[in-house]
């Protein structure tokens, strides 16, 4: 069954040098009053997890690379021999391989060979066919494919059934160009012991006896009809190996869109945070109407609440629960006695479950980026046990869009404007962090 390795595109979390990471220790902080409510301390945000599988693929595919590029230079050392020019041949009598081979124009046969007239004439018709027929394109891309996709047998049964092939069509031309097939069919049989040959070239002793023999009495309806069956098969392969081997794990390949519950925190006779004669619920719930509207095909955006009501937590995340979100945002404002205190902040659960932790983080760390580009002068991230990220079943970001306590915080947050644009920046952060 294909595929038999899955690779995860688009995971990367983007660079995030400009956020500040610190260990949260003010007790006279204003954030919503919630019971049992623990902040942990500053993590550094690695952007980069080291993927062992990727490791492994990456070494094994640079040793593969490697040796393609050896043997390229092998061959160019050859050509640089003298030789001389058979029709649209250049012959090179080389001393290393004891087996007859070509690359693109050039031929090489054994230096002490005691070739026949008409094992001779018989060689160089079936070289002189690989030359016309450019078979050393198909030989080079196979071998680049085989560097990229090793892990997949298809393509080690592809690159065969097409080596293959190209002995056929050079068998059955030479016959066709006058050659005697008994004579030709003894040439194979005698040539067609040796073991080494130059890598990457198309080889007169490459593809197996029996096989050649029986192809080259066949009628030329069932070679055609042979053919067909191969290439079919390669065909259905191909299919199969390009329609399964890779697997973007955000659906952004299937056309799904991202489902996202934006949760407007507080509502009704819970007012959250007031400053400046500005409450929290109302800038939220504006800024969380926004963001619904931007809802497309790549974003699916679902809100806890659309106007100014009360649902208590456990109410919320039944809700948002039932959604089975890909991704849920809370939206708070925050407040503090220190009115210099200004900024985003972004808070996630530390779970056991280390996908949706890492999510959660990386998630965390891009909206606070996207939302510093909003103009806020700075942004930190910490991981925190509050139950709206805590119990839902789902990456989560609880997220702290400024001080209602700063002044300048206050004027933005106020701003219609600034609220829409608060809006697009968070839509613009879920598309980067998910590689929509």
């Amino acid at each position: 069954m294909a595929p038999f390795l899955e690779f995860e595109l688009f995971k990367a979390v983007p660079s995030i040098t400009q956020i500040q990471l610190d260990k949260f220790t003010e007790t006279d902080a204003i954030i919503d009053t919630v019971d049992n409510v623990t902040i942990g301390e500053e993590v550094t945000v690695n952007p980069y997890r080291a993927n062992p599988v990727m490791i492994i693929y990456g070494l094994i595919s640079l040793l593969l690379i490697i040796r393609f590029s050896r043997n390229l230079h092998q061959i160019y050392k050859l050509t640089r021999l003298e030789y001389e020019i058979i029709g649209h041949l250049k012959l090179i009598k080389i001393e290393d391989s004891n087996m007859v081979s070509s690359f693109f124009n050039y031929m090489f046969i054994p230096k002490q060979h005691t070739f026949s007239r008409e094992d001779y004439e018989s060689v160089i018709a079936h070289e002189t066919v690989h030359s016309k027929e450019l078979h050393t394109i198909d030989i080079i891309l196979l071998e680049l494919l085989s560097c990229v996709f090793w892990f997949n047998p298809f393509i080690w049964l592809y690159k065969k059934a097409v080596l293959q092939n190209h002995e056929f069509i050079a068998d059955e031309k030479s016959v066709s160009s006058g050659i005697n097939i008994e004579n030709y069919s003894n040439t194979i049989i005698s040539l067609g012991q040796k073991d080494y040959r130059v890598p990457l070239t198309s080889g007169f002793n490459f593809i197996q006896i029996k096989n050649r023999i029986i192809m080259l009495h066949q009628s030329k309806s069932s070679v055609f009809k042979r053919t067909l069956n191969i290439i079919s098969v390669i065909l259905l392969f191909t299919g199969i190996f390009v329609f399964s081997s890779c697997k973007n794990l955000d659906d952004t390949l299937s056309g799904e869109p991202l489902v996202v519950v934006i949760d407007a925190g507080h509502g009704g006779k819970d007012s959250g945070n007031t400053s400046f004669n500005v409450s929290e619920k109302d800038i939220v719930l504006n800024i969380s109407n926004y963001l619904q509207s931007l809802s497309d095909e790549k974003l699916k955006i679902i809100t806890t609440r659309t106007d100014d009501t009360f649902t208590s937590l456990d109410e919320r995340i039944t809700f948002i629960n039932n959604q089975k979100p890909d991704l849920v945002i809370s939206v708070h404002c925050n407040a503090h006695s220190n009115l210099e205190q200004s900024g985003v902040e972004a808070y996630y659960y530390e779970s056991e479950n280390f996908e949706r932790y890492s999510e959660s983080m990386k998630y965390s760390s891009v909206l606070v980026s996207a939302l510093i580009r909003q103009s806020f002068d700075n942004a930190k991230i910490k991981p925190a046990n509050f139950k709206i990220i805590k119990d839902v079943n789902s990456p989560a970001v609880l997220l702290e869009i400024g001080y209602l306590t700063n002044s300048i915080d206050n004027e933005k947050l106020n701003d219609l404007e600034q609220q829409q644009e608060i809006a697009q920046f968070i839509y613009n952060g879920i598309l980067e962090a998910s590689g929509k």
